[in-house]
């Protein structure tokens, strides 16, 4: 079961093949697939398709509710799409916790305002978004109704600097790590967390294990689990179950510290500028803190990329929608927060920076409007 969104109708059709195959072969049942971003895929018929289970499903659902100390008392505010695996989970935790879900998109859209009024009037108390959707209530000035309790933010890099302006503005959000591999959340920052303004710690959930590999690189095992992979390559058809013992190795690096975890990047996030080891990731929050200070509308209109360097290896350059002059300034003050090679070396002009329904960067799509 996945929803026919953003494909066409021969990319879902051949993507609907593939899940059936894949599950027929297997002899899976009792499963839900879900498409990746499909960053790296060739086509929208390759994307890779992540299979989950009910049983699945339900563990984490059961390990959230329990951490956010859900209820039938509890309302949540619904804007992922069910698509997603954020979106589905939400309607999963409702069903068990006996809790109510109200729409909070406005004609299947992302609307700040129309979610604020929503959450006001409903009177929710859970809700969960992405940074990009805490940025538009940050920019906005919206100020959290009383009622909302808790928030989980996921689905990209959650920024200091956003985090405190959103909790300034009384949002009380909590910070997540998961994956559409792992059924949603697998470790989330605590409700105790809110009692302080200070940037928190991200905690383990009661059905997840997580460790560290010789290289870094962070290992999960859960109650949550996914089945396998199944995608359509030249080749074929192809499904498969990359876990190793009840395993599955993330592409992120990072620490486990008892039940911390500590998230430092992805492995494509790591570069070498001259020599010198950097972390894109951490350079685009960087930026993002510059460009919130001189102009909150900023964060929307500029990012960065790593190019390719025949004398360095790879540099960084900026991409934008901002005139010469602001991006420049951009740029100097974002200079001033990092080191000296990792400053922007080239600026790209565009007329739009690509992004998903949940604001996420298509970056694929953005290299090639360079």
């Amino acid at each position: 079961e996945f929803r026919r969104v953003l494909f066409r109708s021969e990319d879902f059709a051949k993507l609907q093949t593939l899940a059936e195959t894949a599950q027929q072969e297997r002899g899976l049942q009792g499963h839900v697939w879900i498409a990746t971003s499909g960053s790296t895929a060739s086509s929208a018929a390759a994307i890779k398709l992540v299979a989950l289970s009910k049983t699945a499903l339900i563990a984490s659902a059961q390990s959230v509710n329990q951490y956010l100390q859900s209820t039938a008392q509890d309302t949540w505010a619904q804007v992922l799409p069910h698509f997603h695996v954020g979106g589905l989970g939400i309607e999963i935790r409702a069903q068990l916790a006996g809790a109510k879900v109200i729409k909070a998109l406005q004609d299947g859209k992302w609307d700040v305002e129309h979610f604020f009024r929503t959450v006001a009037h409903g009177k929710c108390t859970l809700g969960a978004l992405v940074p990009t959707q805490v940025y538009d209530l940050v920019v906005g000035g919206y100020k959290c109704p009383s009622t909302m309790r808790a928030i989980v933010v996921g689905g990209g890099a959650f920024d200091g600097t956003l985090y405190e302006q959103a909790r300034s503005l009384g949002w009380p959000v909590l910070p997540s790590y998961g994956m559409t591999e792992t059924a949603s959340q697998i470790a989330t920052a605590s409700l105790n967390s809110l009692q302080s303004e200070q940037y928190p710690e991200i905690e383990l959930l009661s059905h997840a294990e997580a460790r560290t590999d010789a290289e870094g690189f962070i290992e999960v095992r859960a109650k949550s689990l996914f089945t396998c992979y199944a995608q359509n390559t030249d080749q074929g058809i192809r499904h498969w179950d990359p876990k190793e013992d009840g395993w599955f190795k993330s592409e992120d690096r990072g620490e486990v510290i008892g039940r911390t975890l500590k998230i430092s990047g992805r492995t494509k996030d790591y570069i070498k500028i001259g020599g010198e080891g950097s972390n894109v990731a951490s350079l685009r929050l960087q930026m993002e803190a510059a460009a919130m200070d001189m102009n909150p509308l900023w964060p929307m209109q500029a990012t960065m990329l790593d190019m390719p360097s025949d004398r360095l290896g790879s540099e960084i350059h900026m991409v934008t929608t901002l005139g010469q002059a602001d991006a420049e300034a951009l740029a100097e003050t974002y200079g001033k927060r990092v080191m000296p090679y990792e400053k922007i070396r080239m600026i790209h002009y565009v007329d739009e920076i690509p992004r998903t329904d949940l604001g996420k960067i298509m970056w694929s799509a953005l290299r090639g409007k360079l």
